[in-house]
């Protein structure tokens, strides 16, 4: 019962954001609003421009850019099965997630002594220093699942 009060109160806040944000523009009848304007903007000008403060000009240019995001999006969304979505979900969640998190080079070369078997190629051991940021961004990701593990409840029946 939760899990649906929680799911109708999430798609009255998206429509209630979606129907009193100004729509500057639309594509293949996909709204473009002045919201997504200004987080573009943000991103591009550093905070110091926002939608309203465009000329005509540019103030299409921005539609349009906004309007092949949109369509990339609904066309990849269409096009990849729920399997392939979430494999893309999940990447870019773990992207997102090992940014922050931080890997030395002593545990790098520390894993690495631990696994030489693992970096050979044509029967030699790979040099550290050729596997060192493979190294490191494979614990960065163990680090962020151990994180998401210790916090997880799982119960088998």
């Amino acid at each position: 019962m939760k899990k649906i009060i929680t799911a109708f109160a999430v798609i009255a806040a998206l429509t209630t954001s979606t129907i009193t944000a100004k729509v500057i523009g639309s594509v293949n009848g996909y709204s473009i609003t002045e919201k997504e304007a200004n987080n573009l903007l943000k991103v591009l000008t550093h905070g110091k421009v926002k939608y309203s403060q465009l000329k005509p000009k540019d103030k299409r240019e921005i539609v349009k850019r906004l309007a092949v995001d949109k369509l990339v999006i609904k066309t990849a969304y269409r096009s990849l099965s729920k399997k392939e979505r979430d494999f893309v979900i999940a990447n870019a969640w773990m992207a997102k997630k090992i940014r922050g998190v931080k890997v030395t080079n002593r545990e790098a070369k520390k894993a690495y002594n631990a696994n030489k078997q693992l970096f050979k190629k044509n029967g030699k051991v790979v040099p550290f220093a050729k596997v060192k940021n493979l190294i490191k961004m494979q614990l960065k990701q163990k680090k962020v699942v151990d994180r998401m593990m210790k916090r997880a409840k799982i119960v088998v029946k």
